[in-house]
């Protein structure tokens, strides 16, 4: 059947409605019949009639459509084919089927299948309203599906830059990574030269200085013999002299062996700051006490290496500056946390300035930082300084031997201080 292309109609108050209807149907009547009750509605129609599914596939492929008006059956074509085939180009255009006759189950099948709805062509008094409602739902449909559209897009645009943006954050805290990793190679690789530097200075102390201060208290032993042969009034002083240089030799020897012999020796912490304190007490005369309540954790070996340097070097400042008369070292692990004090009787602490240079406050900040614990020092009043360094320790670390008696032959002068070792948490008795 021929196609043909009519526009007719204007609105009531003579404002064009447009619209695109594409009739497929057998009739021409019935077309133009089609046409004149939707003028009549208030379109101006621009249609085309086909009668089969190649003229219909043109027309799609040709035209945009605004509405497509089916007959049901129709000798070479019917509704089903023809929405079937509708939906392969736009389904969201209107589809009403308009047939002399149909069966309601037909009609409910076809419903079923996208048909938007059905009239009886003795009825066309309802066509316009039908049409006026699909158009209204075809435009919401075209605009939910754009919108659904845009927020696709604008979904996909949002992942994308998620994306971006997590890869930029990937990559800045793999630069934070290294930066933090090479920090703590340089703080590692200070406190090494640090370490290196102590031995040396110790070494020379012995080897060099040591060496020619003997010698010079040789020369006035034998220079005090012979003033004392020769009878000579200056033999007191000499003897005086000899007495003076032994001293300093002494003191050397002492000195010498604090740089070079406080090495770590093992992995348990508390052994260790046990022999810290037996070494300070022989080389300084200083009562220097440990105590730790048990049990403790298992420790990394350069866990153990740091924090035995802190405790050296607080131990260290208390007698060299605080000039302090008695030192404790505790050691305590209070449920994931593992704390140790260093607690003297001298003179207080005072906290550094901004321009402060104080190089050994720096390293003991320096060590607690690479094995990630917190260091802090404060007066305890107007006598006394107490140093804590605390440190998170995981929950699967395995105890220590714990409790083995170390302090106890100190007891007493570890309770002048204001603690009770094996039955006091050390935390509670460095209390101020």
């Amino acid at each position: 059947m021929s196609t043909r292309d009519k526009t007719l109609g204007v609105t009531k108050n003579g404002s064009h409605r447009p619209l695109r209807a594409l009739f497929v149907e057998d009739s021409a009547l019935d077309a133009e019949l089609l046409a004149r009750a939707l003028t009549r509605g208030g379109f101006s129609v621009t249609w085309v009639r086909v009668d089969t599914a190649e003229a219909m596939e043109k027309e799609l492929s040709k035209h945009a459509w605004d509405l497509i008006l089916c007959d049901h059956a129709m000798p070479r074509f019917s509704a089903p084919a023809a929405l079937e085939l509708l939906k392969q180009h736009d389904p969201e255009v209107p589809f009403i089927i308009v047939s002399g006759y149909i069966e309601e189950e037909t009609a409910v099948a076809a419903m079923k299948a996208g048909a938007h709805d059905y009239i009886m062509k003795d009825r066309l008094a309802r066509l316009v309203p039908a049409v006026e409602r699909e158009l209204r739902d075809a435009e919401v449909r075209r605009a939910r599906a754009k919108s659904e559209e845009a927020l696709r897009r604008a979904h996909e645009e949002l992942e994308l830059r998620v994306e971006k943006r997590t890869a930029d954050l990937q990559a800045a805290n793999q630069k934070l990574e290294n930066v933090i990793e090479e920090r703590k190679r340089l703080e590692n690789e200070l406190l090494e030269i640090a370490e290196n530097e102590r031995r040396r200075i110790g070494f020379d102390l012995h080897d060099d200085l040591g060496q020619k201060m003997t010698g010079m208290a040789m020369m006035m032993k034998g220079l005090e013999r012979r003033l004392a042969a020769e009878g000579s009034q200056c033999v007191e002083e000499a003897e005086k002299l000899h007495t003076l240089m032994q001293e300093v030799i002494q003191h050397t020897h002492n000195l010498a062996r604090q740089f070079s012999s406080f090495d770590v020796k093992g992995d348990d912490l508390a052994t260790v700051l046990e022999g810290l304190a037996t070494s300070v007490e022989k080389l300084f005369g200083t009562s220097c006490n440990f105590v730790s309540k048990g049990p403790l954790p298992s420790l990394p070996h350069n866990t153990t290496v740091q924090l035995y340097k802190i405790a050296q070097e607080a131990v260290s400042n208390a007698i060299k500056h605080g000039k302090a008369s008695e030192v404790v070292i505790a050691l305590s692990a209070e449920e994931n946390r593992l704390a140790m004090t260093v607690k003297n009787d001298g003179t207080p602490f005072t906290a550094p300035n901004g321009n402060s240079t104080r190089m050994g406050l720096r390293i003991m900040r320096y060590r607690a930082n690479t094995i990630g614990a917190e260091l802090e020092i404060k007066a305890l009043g107007k006598s006394g300084t107490l140093a804590t360094c605390s440190l998170v320790i995981k929950a699967s670390s395995a105890p220590q031997s714990g409790d083995n008696g170390s302090g106890n032959q100190r007891g007493e002068a570890v309770r002048d201080l204001g603690m009770n070792p094996r039955r006091t948490s050390a935390k509670e008795a460095l209390q101020p």
